[in-house]
């Protein structure tokens, strides 16, 4: 049981300001289908390996490699002392050879190139791809940010700023929960974590309601949205959201930003609320 998300088409200026205003997380249909990147994606994964490669300058940036058996979840070694993943620096280049390398495998490994500064690995491409939303607020801190991978899940975390994520290739499922609901997602350790916030312990594809009952009310307050190419996802500030990226070429561009969250909640009041006891 979950609660789709709140979609909409053609959103002008004034409607991105409504949607900012109630601070609830939207599905803005085709807002960056203008992109060259999207149009690119839509005709072969080969057209946009070549199109971000056109950018491409050899700067590395933080990529996470997994084996196979872990089947791209973000998470714990079975000890929980560390973590089920290695982070090494690669460029768009080797992290693009690799998911075609990749690609052949029965069963792949995981690669992703997370957050990493648009400007630093691909110059050139946020203006050629650009987003109404960095003209709309006029914040010229917004920094675009690429995710570039295989299929990657990473658990259910919240972030400080708030976000529009634009998918440019493959296919994301976001699963949302307000932050009072952090209670029912059992969060690990709060000073370590595989993500900057703690993260649920729940595996989303096989919850295990026996170790995790109080999952269940979670999921009935889950907003699901899943976005195809040219589709955005505004996430507003402190709620908390799980991602599954789906397909052989996963590519995002992402914004953060700082503005004052709903209610007034702060981290540590999340955070409060996550560890209460029920």
């Amino acid at each position: 049981m979950s609660i789709p998300a709140i979609e909409l088409t053609g959103t002008t200026a004034a409607g991105f300001a409504t949607v900012l205003a109630e601070q609830r997380p939207v599905v803005l249909r085709g807002y960056v289908n203008h992109w060259p990147a999207v149009a690119a994606g839509r005709r072969s994964p080969e057209a946009l390996c070549r199109y971000l490669l056109g950018f491409d300058r050899g700067t590395p940036a933080d990529t996470v490699l997994m084996p196979p058996e872990v089947k791209g979840r973000l998470f714990y070694s079975p000890d929980m002392q560390g973590f089920n993943f290695v982070r090494s620096k690669r460029t768009v280049a080797a992290v693009l050879e690799q998911v075609a390398r990749y690609s052949q495998f029965p069963a792949a490994p995981a690669v992703a190139m997370q957050s990493a500064l648009l400007d630093d690995v691909l110059p050139g491409f946020a203006q050629a791809n650009r987003a109404a939303l960095a003209d709309q607020l006029d914040d010229p801190a917004i920094a675009p940010r690429l995710w570039l991978g295989n299929e990657v899940i990473t658990p259910a975390h919240f972030d400080e700023s708030h976000n529009l994520a634009c998918v440019v290739s493959g296919r994301r499922r976001f699963t949302l929960f307000a932050p009072e609901q952090g209670a029912n997602l059992y969060l690990g350790p709060l000073d370590f974590a595989p993500t900057p916030t703690p993260i649920s312990l729940v595996s989303f594809r096989a919850p295990d309601y026996r170790r995790f009952p109080r999952f269940r009310e979670a999921e009935r307050h889950a907003i699901v949205a899943d976005l195809r190419p040219g589709d955005s996802l505004y996430i507003p500030s402190l709620w908390w959201h799980h991602v599954e990226s789906i397909g052989v070429l996963n590519t995002m561009v992402n914004y953060w930003w700082t503005a004052p969250a709903a209610h007034g909640l702060t981290k540590a009041d999340v955070l409060a609320l996550a560890t209460e006891n029920p």
